[in-house]
């Protein structure tokens, strides 16, 4: 009876539907800031991402899916993977990914090529640190399909399950992370139905109290942007915190705004500009945080597929780097990008 159960397990994974899809990226990066513990420089890097997907149709109109997405610049490290049952309505799954549900870590603002808080040197914007404990960490997840987008909520029992990124909720705080700290995630994505709309709004949080004094953690983000045509607009707010108590100096709390604009100029060349601004609070809780810092980064990107590969062209001005007052950059990327 074991013999013939698992035979027909390995007869049903041969009927799977096996998809291998990825991309290469090269970038080149170079920067220019009046900070003294920034060097200028340039920076040529690569990145190598396949994807293998398989499906398989279910009995109870469900269809199972699983994933593993592998990662490498200088190694190969599978840094994605995700195993779930999903219908027309509803999802119910396991993984250590950004896949089925909301992704806090992308964004519905409109951009060419990356998001402008790449471009950053030592930049405070948009920082996906704060979420990758949480999605990176083994998870379970449950989603519900409805208003033309997907209402989800994912749990991790344990912010170290993955050792590359270990509390990594918590490093934006200030703190290291905390292995037997649990995680959550919860939000919508979706386009209410309404057609050109795009919306995200999400809360994200940890608890962080057995070795460290941070206290619980929470991220809270929304987003809204609307397409007409060739034109495209629209913008996210982030909001970050944490309840620390303890007498040492940190970031008590970052909120970045962002309003992003694209143009199709045709179809094989779009515009984009971008403007974020950030701000931290700093300093002891029972001090009333009393350093407050701001930066401000504006970003124009051109972008071009030539046959396939895609090309894209971006320049950036920051505005108190990382929070310094004067300390101001500039940064330009040439970025090309292949997929199959």
């Amino acid at each position: 009876m074991t013999s013939a159960l698992v035979s027909s397990v390995v007869a049903g994974s041969a009927l799977a539907e096996i998809k291998v899809g990825g991309d290469m990226e090269v970038t080149m990066r170079s920067y220019s800031t009046d900070a003294k513990a920034v060097s200028d420089g340039s920076h040529l890097g690569q990145e190598t991402n396949v994807t293998v997907s398989g499906g398989k149709d279910l009995d109870n109109g469900m269809t199972l899916k699983l994933g593993v997405k592998l990662e490498g610049d200088n190694g190969v490290e599978a840094n994605e993977r995700s195993f779930y049952a999903e219908s027309d309505t509803m999802f119910i799954g396991y993984g250590r990914d950004h896949g089925a549900g909301i992704d806090l870590d992308g964004t519905v603002a409109p951009h060419v090529g990356d998001q402008n808080d790449t471009l950053g040197i030592q930049s405070m914007a948009f920082s996906s640190n704060k979420m990758d404990g949480v999605y990176a960490g083994d998870h379970i997840k449950l989603g519900f399909k409805s208003l033309g987008g997907t209402f989800s909520a994912l749990y991790t029992p344990s912010l170290g399950s993955n050792n590359n990124d270990a509390g990594a909720l918590t490093t934006g705080g200030g703190d290291g992370g905390d292995s037997s700290a649990s995680g959550y995630a919860v939000g919508y994505q979706g386009n209410l139905g309404i057609e050109g709309l795009s919306v995200q709004a999400g809360i994200l949080g940890s608890d962080e109290t057995s070795t460290t004094t941070t206290g619980e953690q929470e991220l809270q983000k929304i987003g809204v942007a609307y397409n007409f045509g060739q034109f495209a607009v629209g913008g996210d707010i982030m909001d970050f915190g944490h309840g620390k108590t303890d007498a040492t100096d940190g970031v008590m709390g970052t909120q970045s705004k962002r309003v992003n604009a694209t143009f199709a100029a045709s179809d094989n060349m779009s515009l984009g500009v971008s403007y974020t601004e950030t701000e931290e609070s700093l300093g002891h809780q029972a001090s009333g945080y009393a350093t407050q810092t701001k930066e401000e980064m504006t970003a124009v990107t051109v972008g071009y597929n030539i046959a396939g590969l895609g090309f894209n062209f971006s320049y950036g001005e920051i505005e108190n780097v990382g929070g310094a007052s004067g300390t101001d950059a500039t940064t330009w990327q040439i970025q090309t990008k292949q997929k199959f």
